[in-house]
Parts: structure tokens; C-alpha cells; sequence
């Protein structure tokens, strides 16, 4: 607005815009300061209308008065506005428009005049930022406004020379002109007529709504669907369903008087979390009727997601449970947690209660009373991670149902957070009975955190509640991040300078160098390769394919066991022996490959997998133990994987065991090993960052929250390790009664 004044009131000067840091920032150039130090060339009131611009000319003139004016440039039933200026000999300025005296105080323009030269000009350069009202236009070609000739009156306006009139509604006490930026050129009087229309719009419209008297929905909704299994008996009840409310629809003038089925409004949020330009073309093309995209926002939040355990999504949790018909062990599940990095970013959100900020860590009172006690000060920082946690059950029930913004959790906020919410899941009937994350440093000291005084091997991996004994949860690592870290410490093995170590298994090398020798010769020899999948990604990986799960497990798994063997056996004889210690490694890393991505249940201790299992994790230990003789501590460092990756190798053996000990002899459940890692909690990151908020890596937390109701209304319930297939959520507030808000 300051732009546009200053534009009208220094005609010759130029502006410009950059945006510098998200925020946009107008120059404007041309404009001099004056030179003269506030000194400027006083002049006689006699003189005063000869300073007058080309546009203005002379009234009246007289010894006490100059009277000066000026057409507008819009004209008005064929006529222009006089505006009027009146300066006295005593420095009084008076402004009037088409007869009306104007306060020129709204204008900032001062009604005291110095008779020189600078505020002569000043004035009229100020005069030009004042707009005259056109009144009001009415675009309701149909209904046209009807008014009391004591109130308001038609006119024809003309703005420019050669634009189209058009009829506008002036209020008689117009105030002639706008206020000071305004952008409608409509005063607030005439501004008047556009409610009035509105009003008399609203009622025509309640008088054809109680002229139409239609039937009651109830009763038209069964009439359609029994006349409906008449004509086609084989429609299952979600077609029937689909159709009726076509046909309703259709008989509906106004579609804000439809009443939707329940199974209609879920289907078509889904419809829309997947892809909302097809949705939009479904509709508006005539395909179908289907609930308006306000509607359907008001149902996706009906949940206002936020930091910490929220009463109406554990309760949204229990009631989907409930109508899937979950069984008594599908309430048994694990605690799933993950971070994700986040942009640093503070939004302000209006509620109808108020205002919040959002953007700051919150992960709970307890954890920001401790962070005061250490600290000796409370404060918040802008939070650059998100803390997530998902309950996964046994069956495969899947619901993401906390998180926390922080900057990166530290041991002793996951140990607070953790417990909370396996509080929150039994107060809410779901019980975890194993936590499963990946293997960073935060993640392995909190998880030591509960075995103090004794070694978490020698547990098993089990641990108490530590205010409710009776509740005991399983421990254990990630598999996919163990075999991702498998597979960077033979990258990092190699005789060149950049390599940090040199896997040694009784005397043989593991070094990545023979994957690579593996792959060229598979592609140079082979007219179709061995191994189909592999690829430059797969040998030569940056960072960020470094995180795949895939491109690990297909250099780990059977298909590079059988290459491996193949590039073997086509070397010769003494060149044979220097890959027994890798054959070795891809026979034991292939079995964890495919017993982790199988998803065959485990239903008893002695299935056969479970005993590979173990001999996988014995050659493992054996070639520790044998390393760990060495006298020299940079053998027993270089030739061994990392110690992190060896000791996430120990808690997912025995957490994995000791779950699956638990699930077959107590809950009398199998278990299914491709359930048991931690990528749902990927999956939800992957949507934050691709599917919700376009191609955004790193979503501000206010993104990250709204987009957790999406993403619980877009996927299946039941994990089958993808996002379609199964049974959907439906929105809270379509099985309750529910307020439903526009903003989340």
C-alpha cells in the first residue's frame, strides 16, 4: 500500500523487487532529497495559483480566498467529478469532491499551509493519492438489485476513456471518496448495497429450499436401494450404496442440502489424499457427484494433530480396531520409532480459541522441566527433527499415533517419550511388547539405559517398566539398517588409501573390490547377467543411495551369492581361494536377506529358519572371537566390522528370539519375519516428503502434522508391506459425532 501512495504521489520515479530469504523486499528509485536543508522560497498568497499544476485551474480568486479545481479522469452519467480546493489567506485548506467537503486528516494531508514554493507543491503532489468512489458494480446479471429510491441510485461509470460503462449502485450520502490504499474504490456507504444484495440472494434462496418439500432422506435412500436390488441383484452393498447417492445427488438443485453415506465420504477422501487433480476432474467433468473438497477437509481434520499423545487419535486408533474386527492378538504389536529431519521454521496458527505457535520443540512437560534443571534456564528452540512413533501389530495393524518436535532426541527424552506412549497404547487396550528402531548412537544408549547393571545379551533383551514391573517389552534393532550396515562395512574395505578397514576371515580378505570385479565380469561376459538386478547404483552408491534398503539387500542376497560363485569358479585355481571368506559372508548374509523379507509366519521354536538364523549369527561371533586373539588392536579393529554394526547384530538376534519365544508360547501367535523392522515408519517420512507437500525433503513441522491425518486416511490399515490393498481408515468424525474444523 505504501508503494502505491508513494507511486501517486512522485509519478516519474521507478520501483523494483527482489526476494531475499523467502521474503520480498520493493525498492523504489528516483526520489532526491532536498538540498535546501528545509529552506524553501517563501511567496505572497497572490502568487499561490500560479504554482497550481497543467491539470488544475482557477475558480474564483479574491484578496482572502483562491479557489482551484480539478475534473476526474471517471465520469459519471456522462460527467466528471469536480474536485475543489479552497485556500485562505491565512493558511486554512479546504478540500470538497462533487460538492462534499472531504476531512483531509484521513488523507494525512495537513489543513495548515505555508505559503513556499516546497509546500504548495507538496500539497498537490499528496492531492494525488485521493481516489473517488465508483460505487458499487453488481455482477448478478440474474438477479438484479432492486433498491428504495430514498437509499441508493443507478449510475453509469465510465473509468477510462475507452472502457466499457458499466452500471453501478451509489448510496446518496456517498462519501465521494476511498479511503487511503483502498483497492475496491467503493466508500464504505455504497460498500453497504453489497450486503444487501447478499441478503436478499440468502432468502430467495430459503424460499426455494421450503418450496421443493422433498421426501425425507431416510425414506428416499431405502426406496432407491430396494428398487435398485430389483433391478441388479449381484451390486454388493458398497456399489448399491455408490449408486444411491448418484441418484440422490443428481435430484438435489443445491448440493449442500446432500446428506453422504459414511462409506462415500471415506472412499472419496482417499480418492483425494491420492491424487486431487483427478479427483477435482471426476467431479467438475460430470462423472460423478461427490463430496465438495471443503467437506472433505473438515472431516480430515476432525483429528488437530500436534505434539504428544492425543486423546482423539488414540481413540480413532481403537474405534478403526474395532470395526476391522480385530482379534484379541492383534491388539499385541510393537512400538516403532524413527527421526526425521525437519526445516527450522515457526508458523503462526489461528484457532477459534486462538493463536499458537508451532515450530518449537515440545516433547512433553516432564523432558522440559529436566532440560530447565540441567540447564538452570526454560526455553524453546525451533525444532529440526521430528520424533515419530507408530504401533505395528502383530497382525499388521499399522497406526502412526505420536510425535514429538525436537532437536534430535537425546537418550533420556526417548526413555521419557517411550514409556509414555506405551502407557497411552495399554490405556487404550493395545500392548507392546517389543520396541524396534535403527541403530544410531541416541537409539543404543537409551536402549542401555535400562540394563545399568547388567548386560542386555544376558536379559535377552527384555526389560521392565520402570514404574510397572509387570509390564516388560522386547528390545531390538532394526534388520534392514543391520544388513545396510553389513553391507557399508565391506565398502570401506579395501587395500586404496581412502579405505578405513580390511575385513579378514581366517586369512582371506573381504574387500569390495570383488563386487565390483563380480559385476563388471557378469556384464562383460554374460549376454544376459547373472545377476539382473545389479547395477552402477548398486557397486558405486552415493550418499544418498547409500540409505536404500534395496540396493543393500541385493548386493547381500542369493542372486549375489550365485554371481559370486559363477565370477568364482570362472577364475583360476589359486585366484579361486581369495573369495571362499566372501562366499562365506554372502551365504550367511543371503539367508538374512530372505528370511527377513519372508513372510511365512514362524509358528513354533523349531522352525527351521530360526536354527539358520542362529548358525548365521555363530559364524559372525566365531569370526570375532578368532580376530579378538590378535595381540595387534589395529588388526582387531580393521579386520572386524564396526563395533556399532556387531553390537546391533547382538540385540536383533536375541531381541528377535526372545519376541518370537514370547509370541509362540505365550500370546500363541506366529509371528511373520518381514513385519519385524522398522519400514513403516520410512514409509510415513517418504509421503511427508514426496506425496503431501510436494517434493519437499525437509517439510516444516506445521506440514509434517497436517499431513498425519492424510496419511492415515491414504494408506491401508493392515501393513502388507504397501500402501493399497487392504482396509481403509475411515475419518474419525464419519463414526462419532465429531466437531469438525477447517483448520487442523
Amino acid at each position: 500500500m505504501l508503494t502505491n501512495i508513494i507511486m501517486k504521489i512522485f509519478p516519474n520515479v521507478k520501483r523494483s523487487g527482489v526476494t531475499v530469504n523467502s521474503i520480498k523486499i520493493r525498492s523504489i528509485h528516483g526520489i532526491t532529497l532536498d538540498s535546501s536543508n528545509g529552506k524553501s522560497q517563501l511567496i505572497p498568497f497572490e502568487a499561490v495559483h500560479n504554482m497550481k499544476p497543467p491539470e488544475w485551474f482557477l475558480l474564483d480568486k479574491s484578496e482572502s480566498v483562491c479557489k482551484l479545481g480539478c475534473m476526474s479522469k471517471e465520469t459519471f452519467n456522462g460527467n466528471p467529478m469536480m474536485i475543489e480546493i479552497i485556500i485562505s489567506n491565512d493558511g486554512n485548506v479546504q478540500l470538497s469532491v462533487a460538492g462534499k467537503m472531504i476531512d483531509l486528516s484521513q488523507f494525512y494531508i495537513s489543513s495548515k499551509l505555508v505559503f513556499s514554493v516546497n509546500s504548495i507543491n507538496a500539497l498537490f503532489r499528496c492531492l494525488r493519492i485521493i481516489s473517488v468512489c465508483y460505487g458499487y458494480h453488481d455482477n448478478n446479471k440474474e438477479q438484479p438489485f432492486t433498491f428504495s429510491n430514498d437509499k441508493y441510485m443507478k449510475e453509469v461509470c465510465i473509468v477510462q476513456k475507452d472502457a466499457e460503462p458499466k452500471v453501478v449502485i451509489r448510496h446518496i450520502n456517498c462519501y465521494k471518496v476511498v479511503p487511503i490504499g483502498s483497492v475496491s474504490h467503493t466508500c464504505k456507504r455504497c460498500i453497504l448495497c453489497k450486503s444487501t444484495s447478499n441478503q436478499r440472494m440468502k432468502q430467495k434462496q430459503i424460499e426455494k429450499k421450503e418450496n421443493e418439500n422433498p421426501l425425507p432422506a431416510c425414506n428416499q435412500f431405502e426406496n432407491i436401494i430396494s428398487v435398485l436390488r430389483n433391478i441388479a441383484p449381484n451390486l454388493t452393498e458398497n456399489q448399491l450404496t455408490l449408486l444411491c447417492s448418484q441418484i440422490m445427488a443428481s435430484n438435489l438443485q443445491n448440493s449442500k442440502g446432500m446428506r453422504w453415506p459414511r462409506e462415500v465420504i471415506s472412499i472419496a477422501i482417499t480418492l483425494y489424499n491420492r491424487n486431487p487433480s483427478a479427483y477435482r476432474d471426476v467431479t467438475k467433468n460430470g462423472w460423478l457427484h461427490l463430496p465438495s473438497e471443503q467437506l472433505l477437509s473438515l472431516y480430515k481434520n476432525a483429528v488437530c494433530q500436534g505434539p504428544g499423545i492425543i486423546p482423539q487419535m488414540m481413540e480413532w486408533m481403537l474405534n478403526e480396531a474395532q470395526r476391522q474386527n480385530l482379534t484379541q492378538e492383534g491388539y499385541f504389536g510393537g512400538l516403532i520409532l524413527d527421526e526425521m529431519s525437519i526445516q527450522e521454521d515457526i508458523q503462526i496458527v489461528h484457532y477459534k480459541s486462538g493463536s499458537s505457535l508451532v515450530g518449537l520443540t515440545d516433547s512433553g512437560p516432564e523432558i522440559k522441566m529436566m532440560h530447565a534443571a540441567s540447564t538452570g534456564k526454560a526455553e524453546s528452540k525451533m525444532a529440526n527433527h521430528v520424533l515419530q512413533y507408530i504401533f505395528h501389530g502383530i497382525t499388521g495393524f499399522r497406526w502412526p499415533f505420536a510425535n514429538y518436535p525436537n532437536t534430535q532426541a537425546s537418550p533420556s527424552d526417548l526413555f521419557i517419550t517411550t514409556w509414555k506412549c506405551v502407557d497411552a497404547l495399554y490405556e487404550y487396550g493395545f500392548k507392546a511388547i517389543y520396541c524396534c528402531m535403527d541403530g544410531s548412537s541416541n537409539n543404543r544408549a537409551f536402549l542401555k539405559m535400562h540394563y545399568l547393571h547388567q548386560n542386555p545379551i544376558e536379559t535377552k533383551m527384555v526389560a521392565k517398566h520402570y514404574r510397572n514391573p509387570m509390564r516388560e517389552i522386547v528390545f531390538m534393532m532394526d534388520p534392514c539398517h543391520l544388513l545396510k550396515k553389513i553391507r557399508n562395512s565391506i565398502l570401506s574395505s579395501g587395500f586404496e588409501d581412502f579405505h578405513k578397514r580390511l575385513l579378514t576371515v581366517d586369512g582371506f580378505f573381504i574387500i569390495w573390490k570383488m563386487w565390483i570385479d563380480a559385476y563388471k565380469w557378469d556384464h562383460s561376459t554374460n549376454p544376459f547377467p547373472v545377476h539382473q538386478k545389479l547395477s552402477d547404483e548398486h557397486i558405486f552408491p552415493n550418499d544418498a543411495q547409500k540409505m536404500r534398503n534395496k540396493l543393500a539387500f541385493e548386493t547381500l542376497n542369493q542372486d549375489m551369492l550365485n554371481l559370486m560363485t559363477m565370477y568364482q569358479e570362472s577364475l583360476p585355481e589359486p585366484a579361486q581361494k581369495e573369495l571362499t571368506a566372501a562366499l562365506n559372508l554372502l551365504q550367511h548374509t543371503s539367508f538374512l536377506v530372505s528370511f527377513f523379507n519372508d513372510s511365512r509366519p514362524v509358528k513354533d521354536l523349531t522352525d527351521e529358519r530360526l536354527r539358520r538364523l542362529t548358525s548365521a549369527y555363530d559364524w559372525f561371533k566365531s569370526w570375532e572371537k578368532q580376530v579378538a586373539k590378535s595381540d595387534s588392536i589395529s588388526k582387531r579393529h580393521n579386520n572386524l566390522m564396526t563395533m556399532e554394526t556387531r553390537e546391533d547384530l547382538d540385540f536383533m538376534y536375541h531381541g528377535f528370539m526372545s519376541l518370537a519365544k514370547l509370541c509362540v508360547s505365550k500370546i500363541g501367535q506366529s509371528i511373520v519375519p518381514s513385519r519385524i523392522n522398522s519400514d513403516i515408519v520410512e514409509n510415513v517420512f517418504c509421503q511427508q516428503r514426496s506425496l503431501y507437500h510436494g517434493a519437499a525433503t525437509n517439510p516444516t513441522y506445521n506440514s509434517y502434522r497436517t499431513g498425519i491425518n492424510s496419511i492415515v486416511l491414504g494408506q491401508a490399515t493392515i501393513s502388507r508391506k504397501s500402501n493399497s490393498g487392504g482396509m481403509h481408515a475411515e475419518p474419525y468424525a464419519a463414526a462419532r459425532s465429531a466437531k469438525l474444523s477447517k483448520k487442523c
